[in-house]
């Protein structure tokens, strides 16, 4: 019998690594080793106990990055601009560690380098929102990817988690008894592209590796379940827990001094508002391949039915 293939699948305990790794523990057929800088957390000990192997690394720390993809055959690379060490600090930290990477898996001989990215919303917008570095960061990395010449290479561009409302999106409670979703700039009509992201990433990106990269080389992979306007969420919301809710369009006014109040940040959700979540005529926006890869994945009604519907 053949060697199992060892994919090394980067923020292990995060929402898409966890997602990714989790999936393609399930499936038996792959040595899975799990990256994370804490391996004595409780999401790292559940993954040791489906069979991965946790490897501690620090992606800033290139002597760890290339112990954790030495013997690799693939890996999953997604990096977070939220982490503390990037976000308020060095935005542009995060394109340096994704670059470090995909260099070291040239450097090792890693065979399929499957990537987490995001659109250039610099070009993408006419230079009209330079400043959103989480995405044009990641972009820059992809680019880098591409003229690296590894062997396979495979961009997964993973959409708006539903996890981000009643999270980074509050719902906050109004002196009338409803509930309000307070976002930036969106309104009603407006519309986003979303996934479940920690049940529903990992499926896709496990499919695509079983399918292998004769198929997936160079090619760009949409991770996202439906597409939905700000009135839909605000009515599945309502309907699934039986308490009004409302949208609350933020402001610059109201914007300031929150945690919204970063120039990425705001140029993001203006991009969302007039070019879309993957922008215009984006090769990237029909969400059918992730159901052909996925066909059991969830709605948006569906998610807010398994996780809210309980709680009305």
């Amino acid at each position: 019998m053949s060697q199992k293939p060892l994919i090394v699948v980067c923020g292990a305990t995060g929402a898409q690594g966890g997602s990714v790794a989790n999936s393609l523990l399930a499936t038996g057929n792959y040595k899975v080793r799990a990256l994370t800088r804490n391996p004595d957390s409780n999401k790292a000990k559940a993954l040791a106990s489906k069979g991965a192997e946790v490897f501690k690394c620090d992606l800033s720390v290139e002597e760890d990055v290339k112990n954790a993809l030495k013997g690799a055959d693939i890996a999953w690379v997604v990096t977070n601009f939220l982490d503390p060490s990037i976000f308020g600090k060095d935005p542009y930290e995060e394109e340096r560690i994704g670059k470090m990477i995909a260099d070291i898996a040239k450097e090792v001989g890693l065979n399929w380098l499957i990537y987490s990215s995001l659109p250039d919303t610099t070009a993408g917008s006419g230079g009209k929102y330079p400043n959103i570095i989480e995405f044009v960061g990641k972009n820059r990395v992809e680019q880098h990817i591409k003229k690296l010449g590894l062997p396979n290479a495979t961009f997964v561009y993973v959409c708006f988690y539903n996890q981000n409302f009643g999270t980074i999106i509050p719902f906050i409670p109004n002196e009338n008894g409803e509930i309000d979703l307070t976002i930036p700039y969106l309104e009603e009509d407006d519309s986003i592209l979303l996934i479940d992201v920690e049940n529903d990433l990992g499926p896709i990106v496990a499919k695509v590796i079983e399918e292998g990269p004769a198929k997936w080389n160079d090619r760009k992979v949409l991770a996202a379940s439906d597409t939905v306007t700000f009135k839909d969420i605000i009515d599945v919301f309502t309907k699934v827990t039986g308490k009004t809710h409302k949208l609350k369009t933020m402001t610059d006014e109201d914007i300031a001094g929150s945690f919204f109040d970063n120039e990425s940040l705001k140029e993001m959700f203006k991009w969302f508002k007039e070019f879309g979540t993957t922008g215009e005529g984006s090769e990237i926006k029909d969400v059918a391949l992730s159901k052909k890869l996925h066909p059991k994945i969830r709605t948006f009604e569906q998610y807010v039915v398994e996780t809210y519907g309980n709680k009305a």
